[in-house]
């Protein structure tokens, strides 16, 4: 596992397939013009095979607006995720979280993913 603060990207490989990027500027996510997250703690994940994630802390994210549903799903890299859906459980699903991640990804813990597909995602200047 690999934790550094600032810009760039860290590479990964197969036996560190996980690098944490704190972000260092804030970050908002949005839905249909109503504000999900707003950090300056954001996380960004580096996964082997994967696009990098912005995750958020827990406390900066409006959990009010988003509902959590009866879906889990596990990642042998980072534990269980359960998973948030925008506008009530029949909603677009557009959230998850590592309630109680695995070693290797316990800074996890306590934050929040956005699915880039489903919000608007802003860098503050």
């Amino acid at each position: 596992m690999t934790h550094r603060t600032g810009e760039g990207r860290t590479n990964t490989t197969w036996t560190d397939p996980l690098a944490f990027v704190e972000s260092g500027e804030w970050i908002t996510v949005s839905l249909g013009g109503t504000q999900l997250a707003r950090s300056l703690n954001v996380i960004i994940v580096h996964e082997q095979g994967h696009l990098p994630v912005c995750y958020f802390p827990r406390v900066d994210v409006c959990l009010d607006a988003m509902t959590p549903i009866d879906h889990c799903t596990h990642c042998p890299r980072k534990g269980d995720a359960s998973y948030f859906a925008a506008g009530g459980a029949a909603g677009p699903i557009v959230a998850w979280s590592y309630e109680d991640p695995i070693p290797a990804a316990r800074i996890l813990k306590d934050y929040v993913a956005f699915y880039p597909d489903q919000i608007e995602l802003h860098k503050e200047d």
